[in-house]
């Protein structure tokens, strides 16, 4: 089943890697050490660093975690007469759903009668753990030949994938090019990558404030925004990336429903049945309010230049 496994990654281009369940309580410690510490602000841990993996696995199951590569996707918007393509960033296009089509094609054709469960944990931790990826300065996740434009997927199976009595979790391993680079610091808008620690400084992030509702945090200017969503800025001069893939999502929404989006409020015009038919196609069915005054943010600059 090993080998079918293996192979069963290495045609689709995924990369793969398994432990036994007791890298559970190490994911869990190291995170509560981290934030013991201070390294990770208490009120951004308990938002976004969910750990529920009571109960859904057996003694022997094995836990499985999933390199996916992503591309980043165009999205088209109708502003005053001009098309614009705004950039959604690799993952963000289907997140959730990816989740369940993987599990769907391990469980036909790479471990076929095993049961298998999609977890919620800290799957960065988990990855590194498992010795599948490396950490940037800028935090993110680096696969060998991916880079960080991937999705990591989280399953427990009691697949008998096969673990060796003295199998230990590995340390987390910084990308050996950070030591001398300093790029994806000097990059990013909001000093949310310092050069004491590598851990990212999250509550300061570019990508937390434009997926959280609301005004902009002081922080952040409404002129760093550059995706419809998240951030590319700490990734795409990474030299440990390859060229960003992107990809037409073939998703277009017309001039009535970019000026809806934007305008927000009413929710009722005619409009808003397109646009929320568009955001489920993009895997966004819930942020309509975000992802308004992000295209707002975007379409600003080129009113003022246009003017």
């Amino acid at each position: 089943m090993k080998d079918t496994l293996l192979e069963w990654a290495g045609r689709r281009g995924y990369q793969v890697a398994w432990g036994p369940t007791s890298v559970f309580e190490r994911a869990r410690g190291d995170l509560k050490r981290r934030e013991r510490n201070g390294e990770i602000d208490a009120t951004f841990a308990r938002a976004n660093l969910s750990f529920d993996v009571d109960g859904v696995c057996g003694e022997d199951w094995r836990v499985l975690v999933v390199v996916v590569p992503r591309p980043a996707h165009l999205v088209g918007f109708v502003a005053n007469g001009v098309r614009i393509d705004a950039v959604l960033p690799p993952t963000y296009e289907r997140y959730r759903a990816t989740f369940e089509d993987v599990r769907r094609d391990l469980s036909e054709h790479a471990l076929p009668g095993c049961r298998l469960t999609t977890i919620n944990a800290p799957l960065k931790t988990l990855a590194s753990l498992l010795g599948l990826v490396r950490y940037g300065r800028n935090n993110l996740t680096y696969a060998p030949a991916i880079g960080s434009y991937l999705q990591l997927l989280g399953y427990v199976t009691d697949a008998p994938l096969p673990v060796e009595p003295d199998w230990t979790p590995r340390e987390p391993v910084l990308c050996d090019e950070c030591a001398t680079c300093g790029i994806c610091a000097a990059l990013c808008p909001t000093d949310a990558i310092g050069q004491d620690r590598i851990l990212l400084r999250a509550e300061r992030c570019l990508t937390l404030a434009n997926e959280t509702p609301g005004a902009w945090p002081s922080h952040v200017s409404p002129e760093a925004h550059h995706c419809l969503i998240g951030c590319l800025l700490c990734q795409r001069d990474c030299p440990v990336n390859p060229e960003l893939p992107i990809v037409r999502s073939g998703v277009v929404f017309t001039a009535a429903e970019t000026q809806a989006l934007m305008a927000g409020g009413d929710h009722a015009c005619p409009a808003w049945a397109g646009i929320r038919a568009k955001l489920e196609a993009l895997g966004q069915p819930y942020q309509e309010d975000v992802l308004g005054r992000n295209l707002r943010a975007l379409v600003a600059p080129r009113r003022r230049t246009c003017g």
